[in-house]
C-alpha cells in the first residue's frame, strides 16, 4: 500500500486524562467501522529509549476501550516480558509472534516448534555457530551471555539468564531469538525443516514455526472474538508486523519504524516518543 506520512502538531504526554496537542487529520480516512485495535509492544506501545509506555499511549488505549473498541496485543514477547505495559484494558493477546494466543484469560492456540528442528538448533549452538535465546511458554534462557547477547539486553532492557540448552530438548520451545545479523539467519533456516524467520532488529532474528507468525495468531484471535479483519486497526514498527498488516483493514506504522513496516502500512504516524499512537487514533477518527 502507498505510504502516507503523518503531519500535524505533536502534543505533550502526561498523566491519564491529560490530552496531547491537537493534530490535523490531513489525508487520513476514518474506517467505516472499528471494533478492535492491535498493538505491537517494542517500539509501538513500549518506548525503547524511555523504557516505558508513553502516557499518551496509555491514555489512547484507555479511551479506545471506553468507547467500546477492544485493545489487543500482538507481540514477539511472551507474557512474562510484559510487566512494563498496562494490560488492564486489553481483551486478548497474540504472544511470541503468534505461537501463543490468549483470549478471555485462557490460551486458545499453542504452536510450539518442531522437536527435530529444536534439536538441530541445540547442536548448532553447541558447535559455537551462534548464541541463542530459547523461549518456552513460562521461561526463557540464553545459551551464553556474550557481546551480541548483551546488545540484545541493551536494546530491550530485559534481563536474560544463561541456561542449559539441553532444557530445550525436554520442553516445548515456541521461538528462538538467534543472535545473528541480517541474512545470517540462513544458517538456521537451511538446517531445519519447519522454520521461518523475521526480525525487527539487526541484533537478532526471531525464528519460529513456519506455520506461525503474527498474521496467523491475529486471524485466530479475531475469529475467537467474532471480529472481522476489516474491523481492526493494527499498529506496529518492525518487519515482524508486516504480515499482520496484511490481515487487517487498516494498518499504522510508527514513525520510528523500519522501512519495511512503513512500506506495508496504510498510514505512517509520528515517532512513539512524539505521541505516535495517540495522533494516529485522532487522525483515524477513533478519539
Amino acid at each position: 500500500m502507498a505510504e502516507k506520512n503523518a503531519t500535524g502538531e505533536k502534543g505533550a504526554t502526561g498523566e491519564r486524562g491529560r490530552v496531547p496537542g491537537i493534530v490535523t487529520p490531513g489525508e487520513w480516512t476514518t474506517p467505516t467501522r472499528v471494533r478492535a485495535c492491535l498493538f505491537d509492544v517494542d517500539g509501538t506501545t513500549l518506548s525503547l529509549s524511555q523504557n516505558c509506555e508513553p502516557a499518551s499511549t496509555r491514555e489512547a488505549i484507555h479511551r479506545l476501550a471506553a468507547a467500546g473498541i477492544v485493545p489487543l496485543l500482538a507481540t514477539g514477547r511472551a507474557s512474562y516480558l510484559l510487566e512494563k505495559i498496562d494490560l488492564s484494558e486489553f481483551g486478548g493477546a497474540v504472544l511470541i509472534n503468534g505461537q501463543l494466543v490468549e483470549a478471555d484469560g485462557r490460551v486458545i492456540h499453542s504452536n510450539p516448534m518442531d522437536r527435530d528442528d529444536v534439536k538441530t538448533v541445540v547442536e548448532q549452538v553447541r558447535a559455537g555457530l551462534y548464541t541463542c535465546l530459547f523461549m518456552e511458554r513460562d521461561r526463557m534462557y540464553m545459551s551464553a551471555m556474550d557481546e551480541r547477547a548483551q546488545a540484545m539486553v541493551d536494546l530491550t532492557h530485559n534481563h536474560y539468564e544463561a541456561g542449559d540448552v539441553s532444557w530445550a530438548l525436554e520442553n516445548d520451545v515456541y521461538q528462538l531469538n538467534v543472535m545473528v545479523g541480517p541474512g545470517e539467519e540462513r544458517v538456521v533456516l537451511d538446517a531445519t525443516r519447519h522454520t521461518k524467520a523475521t526480525r525487527w532488529s539487526d541484533v537478532f532474528a526471531d525464528v519460529m514455526p513456519d506455520t506461525g507468525g503474527k498474521d496467523a495468531g491475529v486471524r485466530i484471535l479475531l475469529d475467537a472474538l467474532g471480529i472481522a479483519p476489516e474491523e481492526c486497526v493494527a499498529f506496529g514498527d518492525g518487519g515482524n508486523d508486516v504480515d499482520m498488516f496484511g490481515v487487517v483493514g487498516t494498518s499504522v506504522a510508527m514513525g520510528n519504524g523500519g522501512a519495511e513496516a512503513k512500506a506495508a502500512a496504510t498510514y505512517v504516524t509520528d515517532h512513539i516518543d512524539e505521541d505516535g499512537v495517540w495522533n494516529a487514533c485522532v487522525r483515524l477518527g477513533l478519539l
